[in-house]
């Protein structure tokens, strides 16, 4: 089996229509602020929630994506990003 840090990018998921539609709002939320280089601390205080409740919506979005870094994770958020704002 491929580890998930060498398989296709997060442009893949995209294309597929998969995994990163199962994230909820918040989780989309805390992966663009995990794009922007924010740490889990930052993060809660951006939205003012605890650095557990942060810890446990990055892991849920490492477990969603199927990645296994915050940088796969900021990379994803990023392709997202573009694919929304390109003409369909």
């Amino acid at each position: 089996m491929v580890p998930p840090t060498t398989g296709p990018g997060p442009e893949a998921a995209v294309r597929r229509g998969q995994p990163g539609g199962k994230l909820t709002r918040r989780e989309r939320e805390v992966a663009l602020l995990v794009a922007r280089g924010l740490t889990n601390r930052q993060i809660a205080s951006e939205l003012t929630i605890s650095e557990r409740t942060v810890t446990t919506h990055v892991d849920r979005i490492l477990r969603k994506l199927g990645v296994t870094s915050r940088s796969r994770i900021a990379a994803w958020a990023v392709w997202q990003l573009l694919s929304e704002e390109s003409p369909a």
